[in-house]
């Protein structure tokens, strides 16, 4: 059975269900409306009559509640649509009632990156990483890892007075043991005022 005919089917048992509810919900209001306002009597000599006015008597009542659900359940007939009948994008001065999903990532313009910012959160990174490390006996690979998340924070970032990223690279790793730019040895080695 393809998927279409399985949705077309559970939509039918979906407004089957709700009509049922429907029918439940109205005759318990109409029970209520019985005790209540209408106050039937069925001992001999009792009155049947509307305490009010005829406008607001059972029948009327439920056969409003009735029509009002017919209007609501069938002013949207079941329909169902494949995912090929659509385009893959739309224009984005549709209305927002036809157009449901994202547009393509080209046709949003990215944010423009604030370096000063970038700059100044992965040195605070870097301050709290050493803070952390601080005081505490790492092992060689803690070490190395250390200086290489270090490095991943501050490559995004590298400031042109800091170097050549290349040899500070490997002044970090172990490699070269030629003293680097100071600047970016000061920001590498940084700590909190604090710690």
């Amino acid at each position: 059975m393809p998927t279409t005919d399985l949705i077309v089917f559970f939509r039918i048992g979906e407004r089957l269900t709700l009509t049922l509810v429907v029918l439940v919900v109205s005759t318990i209001v109409m029970i209520g409306f019985w005790r209540t306002v209408q106050r039937v009597n069925l001992t001999e000599g009792g009155k049947l009559g509307v305490a009010g006015s005829f406008a607001f008597s059972t029948p009327v009542f439920v056969l409003l509640t009735i029509v009002g659900y017919a209007y609501v359940s069938l002013s949207a007939p079941i329909s169902v649509s494949t995912g090929a009948e659509r385009p893959q994008t739309e224009l984005a001065g549709t209305s927002a009632s036809s157009f449901v999903g994202a547009s393509p990532a080209a046709t949003i313009p990215a944010p423009p990156v604030d370096l000063g910012y970038s700059s100044a959160l992965a040195e605070r990174k870097i301050r709290s990483l050493n803070c952390m490390a601080r005081g505490r006996e790492l092992t060689a690979r803690q070490q190395d890892d250390l200086a290489l998340i270090k490095l991943d924070l501050m490559i995004p970032v590298w400031a042109a007075d800091w170097g050549d990223p290349d040899r500070f690279r490997a002044w970090a790793s172990g490699i070269d043991p030629a003293a680097p730019n100071a600047r970016a040895e000061i920001v590498f080695e940084g700590v909190h005022p604090t710690c």
